[in-house]
């Protein structure tokens, strides 16, 4: 399992999606788009003016990779932040990131090299860092984020608008998919009072222990799957202590993908934390209801397009007797067809449900 190198990834998330907008001069705001270009609004609210054809695509947001790809021009990414260790599962679908350089790290670019790498266009998350050189060099820059389902839409709209016609088709396909997904899930879920709710807590890592609260994306589906969220505190991955997740008193306990380390199946792993003096003595452990969260061409808590998996996911996960019909591994089969290029074969699916990496 990639575990420690997906707490890089989480680090960066949390630094880059948690953080207001940035002042970045995008190259051609406030230009009319003309028959060969297109004008985009970022999530900052800049207007970035992009070429109408984009063949080289340069992504610095980890999780924007997989959009896209989703979009159809995965294989245009010719710098990323990713690497094969990272996301192995991404690399698989995708063996055209082969290609792409790994110039983004944490919050820092090689600028120089991502000008020598010429893309047509660069993405990345909103955040401190200065990309004015790049600006300059006439390389326009959209800079995205989300916290929601609906910021989730927009950021794949945005994209595609940048990417042409074929993409914003697919971005549409794939909206009305997540649209449909949540209403089924919420029609079920909707009803359950807030007293039979189980108390759900996301565990994003367990060395240092942090957790996921309000406020965040992880918040709304663990409210849509049927629970609550037992996190008394706001934002992502955030330092609590031993004695706070025991005060919370959760009844289901969710461990990211990256709490798996080195080659530990998920089972592996829960039987560890069920052997340790801490954990094993906790109420969800010893009842049974802790589970590790699926990861496959990105994390499924967050961020990336497979957040449409994740809502079927946790929804079964916390309320099997109304989800008795869902296979989610057949649905991970039929969403990696229908949106990500790929035919899983069963045991693919089985072990992306199962946070396992590729064989």
């Amino acid at each position: 399992m990639a575990a420690a190198a997906l707490s890089g990834i989480l680090a960066l998330l949390f630094t880059s999606c948690s953080s207001g907008s940035a002042s970045t001069t995008n190259a051609g705001a406030g230009t009319p788009a003309t028959s060969t270009t297109r004008t985009v609004t970022d999530s900052t609210g800049k207007k970035v003016t992009v070429p109408a054809t984009i063949n080289r695509i340069a992504d610095g947001w980890s999780a924007h990779n997989e959009i896209v790809h989703m979009l159809g021009s995965g294989d245009k990414i010719i710098a990323t932040s990713l690497t094969p260790d990272l996301v192995p599962w991404f690399y698989k679908i995708n063996p055209t990131m082969q290609k792409a350089k790994t110039l983004f790290r944490g919050t820092t670019v090689n600028t120089e090299e991502v000008l020598q790498a010429r893309p047509d266009m660069l993405f990345t998350s909103t955040g401190t860092q200065d990309w004015s050189k790049i600006t300059a060099a006439g390389i326009p820059v959209a800079q995205l984020t989300f916290q929601t389902f609906d910021g989730l839409k927009s950021v794949v709209n945005t994209t595609a608008k940048a990417l042409g016609p074929a993409a914003e088709a697919q971005a549409s396909r794939y909206n009305s998919y997540l649209d449909s997904k949540i209403s089924q899930v919420r029609t079920k879920t909707a009803p359950i009072p807030a007293d039979k709710r189980p108390k759900v807590l996301h565990v994003q890592s367990l060395n240092p222990l942090t957790v996921d609260g309000t406020n965040t994306i992880i918040d709304q589906w663990i409210t849509l799957a049927g629970g609550r969220n037992a996190a008394q505190v706001s934002g992502n991955g955030k330092a609590v202590t031993q004695e706070t997740i025991a005060s919370w008193n959760p009844d289901v306990i969710v461990f990211a993908g990256s709490t798996i380390t080195g080659t530990d199946t998920a089972q592996q792993t829960l039987a560890k934390l069920a052997a340790d003096p801490f954990w094993g003595n906790q109420p969800a452990i010893r009842n049974k209801r802790a589970h590790i969260n699926p990861t496959g061409a990105f994390l499924w808590d967050r961020y990336g397009v497979e957040e449409a998996l994740q809502v079927e996911w946790a929804a079964k996960t916390l309320n099997p007797d109304l989800f008795t019909g869902l296979d989610i591994v057949q649905e991970t089969r039929t969403f990696y067809h229908d949106f990500l290029h790929y035919d899983l074969t069963n045991a693919e699916a089985t072990r992306i449900v199962n946070a396992q990496d590729p064989e």
